[in-house]
C-alpha cells in the first residue's frame, strides 16, 4: 500500500515536467542573416558624338585664380623713406661773392672767415695776392716779403689756434706773389665757415703788407 503513493508521486512530476517542455517557445537561431546587398551598377561610359558631346569640364588655372584675387606684380614694392645722407642735394649755383679785396697788414696771422652755404659741391675759391715789406714801395715785393697761406675749416682753426693742426684743407707757403684756384670740399645739410689765414713766419721782418683780392664762385 505505501508503494503507490510514491509511484503516484514519481508520475505527476513526470507529467508537469513534460507540460512545461511543451510550453517553452525554440528560440530563434543567435545567427543574423546579414540582408544581401543589391549589387551597384556601374556607370555606362558612352563616347562622345556630335549628338551628345557630353558634360563640359572646367579647367581651373592658378593665373586666372591670381587675376580674380587681383595683380600683386601691379603692387608697387615698398620703398624706404630717404634721408639727408642718401643723396648729395645740389642747389642753382650763386652769383660770385667777393671775400676779400683789401690791403691788411701781417705782424704773426692774419684770418678773413667766409661761409659755403648748405647743399654746395661746386664752390670754388679764386684768389691773388702780393706781399710787400713797405706798404708804399713796390719794390719791396720779394721774397723778404713771403708770407704762408692757409685755408682751414673750423675744426682746424680751432687746433691751429692752440697749436699746429692735425690737418689742413689747403696750404700755400713761402710766396709773396701768388694766384690760387681751390675747390672747396662739398657742403651737406648745413653751411661751413672756412678761414683763409695769412701768416708771417720770417723773424727779420716784423710786420708784412698783403693786397689781397679773393672771389667766391660756383661753377
Amino acid at each position: 500500500m505505501k508503494k503507490y503513493p510514491a509511484l503516484l508521486i514519481v508520475g505527476l512530476a513526470l507529467l508537469m515536467f513534460g507540460l512545461r517542455k511543451n510550453n517553452i517557445p525554440h528560440s530563434k537561431s543567435s545567427k543574423v542573416e546579414s540582408p544581401q546587398q543589391e549589387p551597384v551598377e556601374e556607370p555606362v561610359i558612352k563616347a562622345a558624338t556630335p549628338e551628345d558631346p557630353g558634360p563640359i569640364a572646367t579647367v581651373v588655372a592658378p593665373l586666372d585664380v591670381l587675376k580674380k584675387q587681383g595683380d600683386v606684380s601691379a603692387k608697387p614694392a615698398p620703398t624706404r623713406e630717404a634721408v639727408a645722407i642718401d643723396h648729395l642735394v645740389s642747389v642753382e649755383p650763386g652769383k660770385p661773392k667777393r671775400v676779400l679785396h683789401n690791403a691788411f697788414s701781417v705782424h704773426r696771422q692774419t684770418q678773413f672767415a667766409f661761409m659755403i652755404p648748405a647743399h654746395q659741391s661746386n664752390a670754388k675759391l679764386h684768389g691773388v695776392f702780393r706781399s710787400f715789406t713797405k706798404r708804399d714801395d713796390p719794390d719791396s715785393s720779394d721774397r723778404t716779403a713771403d708770407v704762408d697761406l692757409l685755408l682751414l675749416n673750423d675744426e682746424e682753426f680751432n687746433q691751429f689756434q692752440n697749436g699746429q693742426p692735425q690737418s689742413v684743407t689747403y696750404e700755400l707757403n713761402s710766396a709773396h706773389n701768388q694766384m690760387i684756384d681751390w675747390w672747396i670740399p662739398a657742403t651737406r645739410a648745413e653751411a661751413k665757415t672756412y678761414h683763409l689765414v695769412f701768416i708771417n713766419s720770417a723773424n727779420d721782418v716784423k710786420l708784412k703788407f698783403v693786397q689781397a683780392d679773393f672771389t667766391l664762385t660756383f661753377d
